[in-house]
């Protein structure tokens, strides 16, 4: 079953929106993470399985995937979804680069470089019959970053020092490893720097002792101050830090595609588009960002109808001002956990320092994973409606309060 049929196959055999399981869910919200990457792309979850487990064990009700690159893997977490009584969310995370905010300096966010914006979609339905000009947003993204990232692993096995050691890295290798390790198929993998960094690190350990190792890496990186190298997932950070980054002996331009070409994307694979917000994860809010009803204009100037958040980031006072302030001009925000990085972290969102989420942010992020779910729904029964971008404030309170009725109905019925 390809994926595009699992959709259909999972909503289309609830019911017509007038027989949906009419208890008024909302009125009690339930545990949801909207943004996760599954594997293969790189993070701390090991398996669909690994996912599936916690989430069923956290009480996650709606788990959603942000993968980037390949989406064959989403048939296997939907199915697997199911079984547990998990709704599935599927999504795509996006580089764009937006030229005018480049051009200004301004950061958006991406902490550090001007211009670049992460662009999320959300409730994707659509996914083995796109048109042809989603096809060639989806293609150049795919093929751009796939060249990136050899030009890349060309530049590290130039670099004399690890050659001296005999350490060379080579796509197709890596790309097996990844998928032994998360047990999917070799062709769904689509490298990252992260991927990089990672076969580097147990390419070093395994050609430098232990007791030189400190040493070794300190002379690789050429500095001086001591360098870790214990802690693995800290080496990984350093060596990404040292090699791959702007500057570096191996670092490579990102490719692109425009914001606009983005949210074409994410329309034609079915979805809505979603901004990612990154407010206090950064040493300070970005001009794009700051003050909350800046985002809000910014948001509404480029007709992106939702937001998310990710809390581990986030201090829980900050937070609370940003998702009340974008939910009171009829932005729809959801949230989630990324786990893009190599340290295992719950499911269930909650801010910096472990402090758990309000019951009023739990309340609007129940909300905003209700309206993911009901866009899936509509989108699969052959609806037009779903989340569309409104500029009328009061047309946007509608639509979210409407989508979220449904989309309670529909987790209810479904796990009922």
């Amino acid at each position: 079953m390809n994926v595009g049929n699992t959709v259909h196959e999972i909503f289309g055999r609830l019911p017509e929106k007038a027989a949906l399981y009419s208890e008024p869910a909302l009125n009690q919200p339930l545990y949801t993470n909207l943004h996760v990457h599954l594997p293969p792309n790189f993070g701390s979850i090991q398996s669909i399985d690994d996912a599936i487990a916690h989430a069923k064990q956290e009480q996650i009700v709606v788990l959603g995937a942000s993968n980037y690159y390949d989406h064959t893997i989403y048939t296997t977490f939907a199915q697997a979804a199911v079984k547990a009584g998990i709704i599935p969310v599927f999504g795509v995370e996006v580089l764009t680069m937006d030229e005018a905010l480049q051009a200004g300096g301004i950061l958006t966010n991406d902490p550090k470089n001007p211009g670049k914006l992460y662009i999320c979609g959300k409730g994707l339905t659509r996914f083995d019959d796109l048109d042809d000009a989603t096809l060639v947003i989806w293609q150049k993204i795919r093929s751009g970053d796939a060249q990136r990232i050899e030009q890349m692993i060309d530049r590290l096995n130039q670099i004399d020092f690890l050659g001296q050691c005999e350490i060379r890295l080579q796509y197709d290798v890596i790309a097996q490893t990844v998928a032994e390790e998360k047990r999917v198929p070799v062709h769904t993998v689509f490298l990252q720097e992260r991927h990089l960094v990672q076969a580097l690190q147990q390419a070093i350990w395994e050609h430098i002792p232990e007791k030189d190792r400190a040493a070794w890496l300190q002379q690789l990186y050429g500095v001086q101050n001591a360098i870790e190298a214990e802690d693995v997932v800290k080496v990984q950070n350093d060596l990404r830090t040292y090699l791959l980054k702007q500057g570096r002996a191996a670092y490579v331009d990102e490719c692109f595609v425009s914001p606009e070409e983005a949210a074409q994307l994410i329309l034609g694979l079915g979805g809505y588009v979603s901004y990612p917000a990154l407010i206090d994860g950064a040493p300070s809010i970005s001009p794009f960002e700051g003050p909350p009803e800046v985002l809000v204009e910014h948001l509404l100037e480029r007709k992106i109808p939702a937001a998310e958040v990710i809390p581990t980031r986030n201090n829980l006072d900050t937070l609370t001002l940003y998702v009340k302030t974008l939910r009171a001009y009829g932005i729809a925000v959801g949230a989630g956990t990324e786990h893009n990085d190599a340290v295992w972290l719950p499911l269930l969102p909650h801010c910096k320092r472990n402090v758990p989420l309000s019951d009023e942010l739990l309340s609007i992020f129940w909300e905003g994973a209700c309206v993911a779910v009901a866009h899936q729904y509509l989108q699969a029964k052959g609806a037009e409606k779903g989340v569309r971008f409104l500029p009328d404030a009061a047309a946007r309170h509608s639509q979210i309060q409407e989508l979220a009725a449904i989309g309670a109905s529909v987790i209810a019925t479904f796990t009922n």
